[in-house]
């Protein structure tokens, strides 16, 4: 490990906004069997979301942080109790009926995993009013803001251009992990980051890309944004920042679950960027590393620190242009 970790320096405050939290139950069985009796031989519970999972992460990396959102009864009121718990200061709104989601992720023996996605409670105009006057009045000009997940719950179907026009004028700094056109429309606002998997950087340019060299070109068309991380999966990611493009490998671990893995990524990019300045291969490495020990896990948010540390060193990264 080349960089030596620092405590971390005085900085503005990070904010997170989740629409559509809720609770993961990871499943594990012997293999899925269609039509018949699949057993669960063991199960672990925790938060999931986006925005709930940055919020977490931070908070295990001792970077204080506010976070937002929306939940409902019992298991609303447990990502609640799980995000305070960490140590997030969690403004929610939270309303006894109906119930947030529960999300089901099935593991096989071989590491196969399968994830069922629960749809989540309809937000009306007037809940989602709510929050983002309660967002504003809570956070500070200058502020960090990380908008990460859809809004398909939402009945204002403005409601994060809404969140993006907030943004500017607090003057906050912006951070994109979206899709779709929402992702179009939050580059008109100059987001600090945005980071798109493949499939969704080939949504925003227009045609299908296919491997690193295809990513490489891609980003030529989306000029003005300074940082830009392409995640590609099990193939690692393409990165692009003050000029420089590089090109990273995952690790090769064995892989517990893939769900969160790219909120750890990205949190460990922040991280580097802005709440402990790292210079830039160990800022690259240090966030592959805290995705790949998240993968090696049984749980879809967190990972292990001293772990990352110690892979650091193992992970591939190169300059291709």
């Amino acid at each position: 490990m080349r960089y030596k970790f620092q405590n971390q320096r005085e900085n503005r405050m990070i904010n997170t906004v989740t629409l559509n939290p809720a609770m993961d139950e990871i499943l594990y069985i012997e293999s899925f069997q269609e039509n018949c009796m699949n057993r669960i031989q063991k199960k672990e519970k925790c938060l999931g979301g986006k925005g709930t999972h940055l919020a977490y992460n931070f908070s295990l990396l001792g970077v204080p942080n506010r976070t937002f959102g929306v939940s409902f009864g019992s298991c609303g009121q447990e990502v609640i109790d799980v995000l305070k718990e960490s140590g997030s200061d969690t403004h929610y709104l939270w309303y006894e009926t109906p119930e947030t989601r529960t999300n089901y992720l099935v593991v096989d023996k071989d590491r196969n995993c399968t994830f069922l996605g629960g749809k989540g409670e309809v937000l009306t105009q007037e809940i989602t009013g709510k929050l983002l006057a309660l967002m504003e009045s809570q956070m500070q000009k200058g502020d960090t803001l990380i908008i990460a997940g859809d809004a398909s719950n939402v009945e204002d179907k403005d409601v994060q251009k809404k969140l993006l026009e907030i943004a500017k004028k607090m003057d906050l700094k912006l951070y994109l992990d979206s899709s779709g056109a929402f992702m179009k429309e939050g580059l008109k606002y100059h987001p600090q980051l945005i980071k798109p998997n493949l499939e969704e950087l080939s949504e925003l340019v227009g045609r299908e890309l296919k491997n690193a060299d295809d990513v490489v070109g891609a980003l030529d068309e989306i000029p003005d944004i300074p940082v830009v991380m392409v995640s590609m999966g099990g193939d690692g990611w393409v990165f692009r920042y003050e000029g420089k493009i590089y090109r990273g490998y995952g690790l090769k671990v064995q892989v517990g679950n893939t769900a969160g893995c790219g909120d750890a990524l990205l949190t460990g990019l922040i991280y580097g960027l802005e709440c402990n300045p790292m210079p830039v291969m160990d800022m690259l490495a240090y966030a592959t590393a805290l995705s790949a020990t998240c993968a090696a896990s049984n749980k879809t948010v967190g990972f292990d620190i001293e772990k990352a540390k110690e892979w650091m060193k193992d992970v591939k990264i190169e300059v291709i242009r």
